[in-house]
């Protein structure tokens, strides 16, 4: 086998491994009945059970229903097997909580990794490290999916920054956090800038943490500085977002979603099946007066493509598997008393609001890439919180 060809199936299939792996370590750690094993991999959460039938059932109806099921379609099918992988990341946070009272993070892989994405970037730029021309992408092939990856790793570190009382620790976590907001900017990925506001406003709203406000405006005053000076040229990029003659990125948004909607319209149960809509695309364009210039993959709006895909059961799977995973981790937030519990858990709300705040304008649990953050960071924290009895408190969300 070519070298090359093996590379290929390595990176299509190692996430597999990863998943199969742990599922495999971790039925030998856990209990052999059944009701430990269901314990063990989250099987006991039945609302989110029959979210996830729902979502992932009505987009599989689609296929069915409004197209032939040739080998691609049964290839996209093969595609969801994504989702097992939120469970054995929850049977790693379950076993954790099990057989460790506490464990502390440590941000130096981190640290060491966007130092080098950082320092790649510098010498492939010949210098110039913040530009347009050449947008960070880091290890992946589009500069979007890399910041719609990495502002869930910030929205995380974030919490605890706000929540952390260990001065290395603390010290550690700014500095990702400030690494990461350097590598987002430098993404010029208007829709990671959006997250990253969305979830810093949620954080301060709920935290109400005076320190962190000032340090937020200050940084908020300098970004709005460089904007108005057009220093790296970051006036030109959020002006282009307002520019809306001609051909550009906004028009052929406004005509996708306008596309998606009306798929959505002509098949508003179930949808015409994950990621199938953009197969309709060409022929609705010409139905609604546009010309095909405009065939793209996806909706590029996650609820408009889960719309169009997976219909209106689709949609309200996808929403309340999500929206019982925040009233989860609110309720974990109030009720503990341990500091990095609390810190999990607000991490995982802002996970999901910048996840939310970034699919208005793309589709982030379309991209493998984006998703495989989604399924660790919230299948961890869930299997870690839910892991062992809380012990309930007196709520105080006044950060250190």
């Amino acid at each position: 086998m070519p070298l090359s060809l093996a590379l290929n199936l390595f990176n299509f299939f190692w996430m597999d491994a990863v998943f199969a792996i742990v599922t495999i370590v971790a039925l030998c750690f856990s209990e052999k009945s059944w009701n430990d094993i269901r314990s063990t991999f989250g099987f006991n959460n039945k609302f989110l059970l029959l979210c996830l039938g729902a979502y992932l059932g009505s987009g599989i109806l689609g296929y069915f229903f409004n197209s032939p099921m040739q080998m691609h379609e049964w290839s996209k099918i093969a595609s969801l097997r994504w989702i097992w992988g939120f469970f054995a990341c929850f049977s790693v946070g379950h076993l954790l909580a099990v057989n460790s009272k506490k464990f502390n993070w440590s941000f130096s892989t981190l640290i060491v990794i966007l130092a080098w994405i950082i320092y790649r970037q510098y010498n492939l730029t010949s210098g110039e490290f913040i530009t347009p021309d050449h947008r960070l992408q880091g290890f992946y092939s589009n500069p979007n999916y890399f910041a719609l990856a990495l502002v869930l790793v910030w929205a995380m570190v974030l919490s605890f920054v706000l929540y952390s009382k260990d001065c290395p620790s603390r010290t550690s976590a700014i500095l990702v956090l400030i690494m990461a907001t350097i590598a987002l900017i430098a993404t010029y990925t208007r829709t990671s800038w959006i997250g990253m506001f969305c979830t810093l406003m949620v954080a301060l709203f709920y935290t109400k943490n005076k320190k962190a406000i000032a340090i937020s405006g200050i940084t908020f005053a300098l970004f709005a500085a460089a904007v108005v000076f057009n220093f790296f040229e970051l006036k030109d990029r959020i002006l282009y977002t307002f520019d809306f003659s001609g051909v550009n990125s906004q028009i052929a948004r406004l005509t996708i979603w306008k596309v998606s909607w009306q798929v959505f319209l002509d098949h508003p149960l179930f949808g015409v099946g994950f990621e199938n809509a953009a197969k309709l695309f060409p022929a609705y364009y010409v139905k609604l007066g546009h010309a095909n210039q405009y065939v793209v993959g996806h909706a590029h709006n996650q609820f408009l493509d889960i719309l169009a895909g997976a219909g209106i059961f689709g949609l309200a799977g996808y929403l309340g598997a999500f929206g019982g995973g925040l009233v989860f981790f609110y309720r974990s937030f109030r009720s503990t008393a341990e500091l990095h519990k609390k810190q999990l858990s607000l991490g995982s709300i802002l996970c999901i609001v910048a996840l939310f705040a970034c699919s208005w304008t793309e589709t982030p649990f379309v991209q493998h890439e984006v998703r495989n953050f989604i399924l660790i960071l919230l299948g961890f924290s869930y299997g870690y919180l839910d892991g062992v009895p809380k012990q309930h408190t007196k709520p105080q969300n006044e950060p250190a």
